[in-house]
């Protein structure tokens, strides 16, 4: 692609099919670069948005969770058939040990509280504040904060 500068204004030299494939030519390498982008977004969120099957510790969690983020808000989602034994003091954490690694004894040291458990059945979501950087932790946890029983989670 030659452009020429004439009387004060830029021309494309060349004939019309040379113009057309110059044009063409600039159109295809936008779209790819935008693909790219696009591409880069969509692996990124679709990593967020994976559900992970509860583990149990104590007492047995059915469903899965997942991390979504809309906008600039992230959130913990519960399935619709989440179901686990009801308990007194019941609390969902986030902590920096593996659900496998972790015990009842170490989730003061290595979690944050998010939330007190909604319910013990059924669909339900929390929001994970801003400044907790997802990064630094390795899973989701419920737990009885009254008796110190770790009922299980999932690894992030």
């Amino acid at each position: 692609c030659v452009f020429t500068l004439k009387n004060n204004s830029i021309s494309q030299a060349g004939d019309l099919k040379s113009q057309s494939n110059c044009l063409l030519s600039g159109m295809i390498k936008k779209l790819v670069a935008i693909s790219s982008i696009l591409a880069l977004a969509t692996s990124a969120t679709a990593a967020d948005n994976v559900e992970k099957p509860f583990v149990k510790k104590r007492y047995t969690i059915q469903g899965s969770a997942k991390i979504e983020t809309i906008d600039t808000q992230t959130r913990l989602v519960f399935s619709d058939d989440f179901k686990t034994k009801n308990g007194p003091d019941l609390k969902v954490y986030i902590s920096k040990r593996s659900v496998e690694d972790l015990t009842s004894k170490d989730v003061g040291e290595t979690a944050v509280r998010i939330s007190v458990l909604k319910s013990n059945k059924g669909g339900q979501s929390y929001i994970i504040p801003a400044e907790i950087n997802l990064d630094e932790y390795e899973s989701v946890i419920i737990h009885c904060e009254a008796y110190t029983v770790l009922w299980g989670g999932f690894d992030l």
